[in-house]
């Protein structure tokens, strides 16, 4: 009787040890399961996202009305002594698709010997306009304008866009920005000083830069 319990708990056991793995199985199934069906879920989406660049272009009239790429001379002054002064004006026209920050510079000079530029001094103010400015100046604002230049000579006018002084700030799409440019041929202080520059001439060239 002993035997037969003895031999019976043993195969109790036997099938308690292979139903365990069994049961483990069923158990991690169950879990499984479970994490892959019992979650909720939700997505949004941003699609088509693209970028493209703006452009940047300068036209400026030469004081004339009629805008190009390049003019010829704003200024063609002749006879000149001491103390001669004139003012003229120019526009500069952006049809970029991008803002940008508007400069003048100097950007060809050829000088005389001793230096007439060292005399010619340039005066110039800029001005957002909404019409064209003619050379006659009529039309050019009376404020709201910006100081690009006082009275500075030509030998130290600024030759490059990063050392340019008086930025205008233009909008994208169509704009016009009018410049004021005033010169005067000044004395450097001696009758022999001025004499030596008689029949001299110097010639100078003008950038305007957007960026």
């Amino acid at each position: 009787m002993e035997t037969h319990d003895v031999n019976k708990n043993k195969r109790r056991r036997r099938a308690l040890r292979a139903a365990a793995p069994v049961a483990g199985l069923l158990a991690a199934g169950l879990l499984v399961w479970q994490g892959s069906y019992a979650a909720f879920s939700a997505t949004t989406q941003s699609n088509a996202d693209a970028w493209s660049s703006g452009s940047l272009a300068l036209t400026n009239d030469g004081g004339t009305g009629v805008f190009a790429g390049t003019t010829t001379a704003t200024f063609n002054e002749l006879a000149l002594k001491p103390g001669s002064t004139a003012t003229k004006c120019i526009t500069v026209k952006s049809t970029g698709t991008a803002a940008g920050s508007l400069k003048m510079y100097e950007s060809a000079l050829a000088d005389s010997a001793p230096s007439l530029g060292g005399q010619i001094q340039l005066s110039i103010l800029a001005a957002p306009v909404a019409a064209d400015v003619l050379a006659n100046c009529v039309g050019f604002p009376v404020v709201g304008t910006t100081i690009v230049s006082a009275a500075t000579p030509l030998t130290t006018f600024p030759g490059t866009y990063a050392t340019a002084v008086g930025p205008v700030a233009v909008a994208a799409g169509p704009q016009m920005v009018a410049y004021q440019i005033s010169y005067t041929f000044a004395s450097t202080g001696s009758t022999a000083g001025d004499n030596a520059l008689q029949s001299k001439t110097v010639t100078a060239g003008f950038t305007w830069e957007i960026q």
